[in-house]
């Protein structure tokens, strides 16, 4: 279940990756920052699951 978890974190992570990067492309640079607040975040959950996962 937190292998499920994880996979879902990463497929978050890197939705959120391009999403900056379209962000940045029409110049709405706060939205961008807005998502790379969010991405700090789901991040963080992927480390802790990949800490309780032993990886």
């Amino acid at each position: 279940m937190l292998q499920q978890d994880l996979d879902g974190e990463n497929d978050a992570i890197a939705r959120y990756i391009a999403r900056v990067g379209q962000a940045e492309e029409l110049h709405m640079y706060h939205l961008a920052q807005q998502l790379r607040n969010i991405l700090a975040v789901e991040q963080e959950h992927a480390m802790d699951l990949e800490q309780a996962l032993g990886k």
